[in-house]
């Protein structure tokens, strides 16, 4: 059973009905829902369906207040004559920008009349999807990998999922999840799978036309997947049909120097060694070649490393009042490192979902969420590969730092017992303490 929304291929002209592919299984091409667009604001509903005729028409609206985040103006983390914005997606229910596409996925699924709501995500996603389907009244089961934070686990619990962890790349359970989904019937909502995820998400251009009247200059946000990036293209896009405005901003992913993915393929840019952060660990999304076509007319990919994005986040929080999910910070990151003036930064998720990120591996331990940059790196390094040398530790820390001062940090991490010197044919060896 149907409710009417048909979809056709941007490349080869299929028509899809039933089907929610963001990529035409048959040529490759984009897909993208049919419908007519109108810049008409229904004021008197809430979230993201002021926008509803902008929208896919859907037999049902659900809503727990998404949308209408606010973007406030850059202060004491910006030392630079700067025209600066933060659109603060922290405001979002589940404090996330993902539930502007999961208010629009469990709709449809609703609307079908799905006997079960199936996808795999890195964590937000599934907490957005699982709270939607919470009020709607549907079961939904969530794959991830085994690295997903135990908040973001907690959170699709607490929502009644069913919630199953593997010990595999996200990628593979995306593609697990489709096969499963077309086998049994089941409604597919992981993100990178479903057009409607970037009908939900492209309501952030939205705002940001609505706020300011134009065209930013520049939008930093962080690339992951690219479905964030191709969402904002797509919103703008329209804008620009519609009259509105005359140009698109220039999109700026930001990637995280673990795992370089577009900027490899651009740029023939190496990884650093870092573990990859959370939320950023994709190899070959579906979305690829057409996030890249995107990077290449109107973006542009930087590189940061794990120290400059706690650096940012670092900023956010003490300076602006904002606490980022570290996987969202690497937006500020890539900003800091390259400024560009009437610019906004997409502050993705709040930092609650990902406290373990900055706390480190005995985060009770701490009174503070960032105790110091370097210290907390050399924690997270011995904590990851424990046993090493203090030259070893200097080697792969990846900060600009002479081997004496991490002698020096060692020490002190010592004495606080954090960290203990274990004698092994002749080398000192540290460990974090258990």
């Amino acid at each position: 059973m149907t409710h009417g929304l048909v979809s056709v291929c941007e490349n080869c002209g299929r028509t899809f009905t039933t089907e929610r592919n963001i990529v035409c299984p048959y040529c490759g091409g984009l897909v993208k829902p049919v419908f007519e667009i109108k810049w008409r604001i229904t004021e008197r509903k809430t979230g993201i369906w002021r926008y509803e005729q902008l929208l896919p028409r859907l037999g049902v609206e659900l809503s727990l207040g998404e949308g209408q985040t606010p973007l406030i103006r850059a202060g004491r983390s910006i030392n630079w004559d700067l025209e600066v914005w933060f659109k603060d997606e922290t405001r979002n229910p589940t404090g996330s920008f993902r539930d502007r596409a999961a208010a629009l996925m469990v709709s449809d699924a609703v609307s079908l009349k799905a006997k079960r709501i199936i996808l795999a995500s890195d964590g937000n996603t599934g907490a957005s999807v699982a709270a939607y389907a919470a009020r709607a009244g549907i079961g939904v089961t969530v794959y991830l990998p085994k690295w997903v934070e135990e908040e973001k686990i907690l959170l699709m619990k607490s929502f009644g999922a069913k919630v199953i962890l593997e010990d595999t790349s996200l990628d593979k359970l995306l593609e697990f999840v489709e096969k499963r989904s077309l086998k049994e019937g089941l409604y597919n909502a992981s993100s990178t799978y479903n057009y409607l995820s970037i009908q939900g998400l492209k309501t952030i251009a939205f705002e940001i036309y609505e706020w300011l009247g134009d065209t930013p200059n520049a939008i930093y946000l962080p690339l992951g997947s690219g479905l964030t990036l191709l969402s904002l293209y797509q919103g703008f896009r329209e804008l620009v049909e519609l009259g509105l405005v005359s140009r698109l901003p220039r999109l700026i992913g930001v990637e995280s120097c673990g795992r370089p993915l577009f900027s490899s393929i651009l740029y023939n840019t190496r990884p650093c060694g870092e573990e990859p952060l959370p939320g950023l660990r994709y190899t070959k999304p579906t979305i690829l070649e057409h996030v890249l076509k995107i990077l290449e007319e109107y973006g542009d990919v930087i590189v940061v490393s794990k120290r400059e994005v706690i650096d940012a986040a670092e900023k956010l929080s003490r300076e602006e009042g904002l606490f980022a999910e570290v996987s969202s910070a690497v937006s500020f990151a890539g900003f800091l490192k390259n400024p560009e003036d009437k610019s906004i930064v997409l502050i993705t998720s709040h930092g609650l979902k990902s406290p373990e990120a900055y706390a480190g591996a005995r985060r009770h331990r701490f009174t503070e969420v960032f105790p110091g940059v370097t210290k907390r790196l050399i924690l997270e390094l011995l904590n990851e590969s424990p046993g090493l040398t203090g030259y070893e530790v200097w080697r792969r820390l990846g900060v600009k730092i002479s081997p004496q001062a991490v002698y020096q940090h060692l020490r002190e991490l010592a004495e606080k017992g954090l960290v203990k010197a274990v004698e092994v044919e002749g080398h000192k060896r540290y460990y974090v303490v258990k």
